[in-house]
């Protein structure tokens, strides 16, 4: 039997230097490290996702960090309060998606002078808005009553109140005596309302064709009045 000389046999796959052959060496992945401002985004969008899910009350901090992937005390480093998580993960996304909507419809009250057009394009605009930003609005809205109604007040129903008076001048219906308010509920209602049922039952919407159809509703009788203008 061979005599053990107590030199330890080099791995068959280590060079003369003892070094890993690199042919066979397995590398450990490298962590991507994010910046401040990445990661802050990050968070935000973590928070708006359990907010969406289990509304304010029944969100938890610790659950925002662990979808963020980052400790609890460090989800506090970037915002110092649950109520700072609420307010940048859904109110402020809100308040500047209608104040855009807003900036939005009064380009198009100075590009359109058809009605028809005019109509079309902010039905178009509105239920963009009101697709994509449904499940933040009934949150915001529903989630807690007592700061949804002062969220409303405050913040929204002012803009709200802008959209309605351009829609109401541009279509003639402020000169027969239809008040702006009127109109905003029942245009935007009806576009919320549609965003509202996209969401609650997981189904796409063809936002032209949709656009043209509540054109036909709300413009049936700028139609006619049209039709009977031209037949003089």
């Amino acid at each position: 039997m061979a005599r053990q000389t107590g030199r330890v046999a080099k791995d068959s796959h280590a060079d003369e230097d003892g070094a890993a052959d690199p042919r066979t060496a397995v590398e450990r992945p490298k962590q991507v490290r994010l910046s401040a401002a990445e990661r802050r985004k990050k968070i935000i969008a973590a928070a708006s996702e359990v907010f969406i899910e289990q509304g304010y009350s029944g969100a938890r901090t610790k659950e925002i960090a662990e979808r963020a992937g980052v400790t609890e005390a460090f989800l506090y480093r970037h915002l110092a309060s649950k109520e700072e998580m609420y307010e940048v993960a859904i109110v402020e996304p809100l308040r500047t998606g209608l104040a855009a909507l807003a900036y939005d419809i009064q380009a198009f009250y100075d590009r359109y002078d058809d009605r028809i057009e005019f109509m079309n394009a902010v039905n178009e605009r509105c239920l963009r808005f009101y697709t994509e930003s449904a499940a933040i609005q009934a949150v915001a809205l529903y989630s807690e009553l007592a700061s949804g109604r002062r969220l409303y007040q405050e913040s929204l129903k002012p803009i709200l109140d802008r959209i309605g008076v351009l829609i109401a001048d541009r279509m003639g219906w402020a000169d027969r005596g239809l008040e702006p308010d009127l109109v905003r509920r029942a245009i935007l209602g009806s576009q919320w309302a549609i965003g509202l049922d996209l969401i609650l039952r997981y189904r796409k919407l063809d936002l032209p064709e949709a656009s043209e159809r509540l054109t036909t509703l709300f413009t049936s009788g700028v139609r006619e009045k049209q039709r009977k203008k031209t037949s003089k």
